[in-house]
């Protein structure tokens, strides 16, 4: 094989990683971007020039799903495949966050507790690179623990097992809540999803920010189950479903981003 056909072979690799991945990940590409952009308007000035330095110039929504788009390309390439399992915490039925046995290569809490405690010294004991990589993980994992299935069950892979109709079309659970259910509940951009939510006193912003990450996934994993309880596999869900899930996914749009930026307040404010 001569080196322009080695060239096309490792790009057609990544390409093939980073597709046939797409729906692995929490919220997709949009509901990252909501998230991001609700955070950005509660940043302090003091944090809003930190993380601007840190980032070069970008915005926090320009690397929302950073993570997930390196991670998925050939491990050789960037070793980002570590983090895998960074993005989620899977209970089972018959378990709490409390109970379930813990991945040992980590999960959504320990990677976010580790990336919080790391940059609480990222002046003095990060590198550089670290501190980027960190800051944009931090960015994403936030987002992802909001998301019920990173809450799933481990028995069918946070809800890729489960399959289900949307509208009559073949999908699963997790995909239903990674996009599908997002884009039929508001055809909206990210930033207009930011205006028509993000309407909150800063009291209400300060109680829905509130806690830990350990307190947040439990509220989390608590819709999980109703969601379990709610959506029977094989069925075909439309309107109904949508309405009655759109004040959930709208609150978990609005919480993790609030929640986002008071991290990022502490952090780098």
């Amino acid at each position: 094989m001569n080196t322009l056909m080695k060239r096309l072979a490792v790009i057609l690799l990544f390409v093939s990683f980073t597709f046939a991945s797409i729906d692995l990940f929490a919220w997709g590409l949009k509901g990252h971007d909501v998230i991001a952009c609700i955070a950005e308007h509660h940043l302090t000035e003091k944090a809003k020039e930190n993380i601007d330095k840190i980032l070069g110039g970008k915005s926090m929504i320009y690397y929302s799903s950073w993570i997930d788009n390196v991670q998925n390309s050939p491990y050789w390439i960037n070793g980002y495949d570590r983090t895998n399992t960074w993005h989620y915490f899977n209970v089972d039925e018959g378990f709490t966050p409390q109970t379930m046995p813990r991945n040992p290569k980590g999960d959504v809490v320990s990677a976010l507790n580790m990336i919080i405690d790391s940059l609480g010294n990222y002046q003095n004991e990060l590198s550089d690179s670290v501190k980027i990589d960190y800051l944009r993980m931090l960015i994403h994992f936030v987002g992802d623990m909001h998301c019920p299935m990173h809450v799933g069950h481990l028995s069918d892979k946070g809800g890729h097992g489960v399959r289900i109709k949307w509208f009559g079309q073949n999908t699963n659970l997790h995909t239903l809540w990674d996009t599908k259910l997002v884009e039929s509940v508001h055809a909206w951009s990210y930033t207009e999803w930011q205006q028509n939510l993000d309407r909150c006193t800063q009291e209400e912003f300060d109680e829905m920010s509130a806690g830990t990450p350990e307190d947040w996934l439990i509220e989390t994993w608590h819709i999980t189950v109703g969601i379990y309880e709610y959506t029977k596999p094989e069925e075909n869900y439309s309107y109904k479903y949508m309405y009655d899930y759109a004040p959930v996914v709208e609150r978990q749009f609005l919480v993790a981003g609030y929640r986002l930026a008071a991290l990022l307040n502490k952090i780098f404010g």
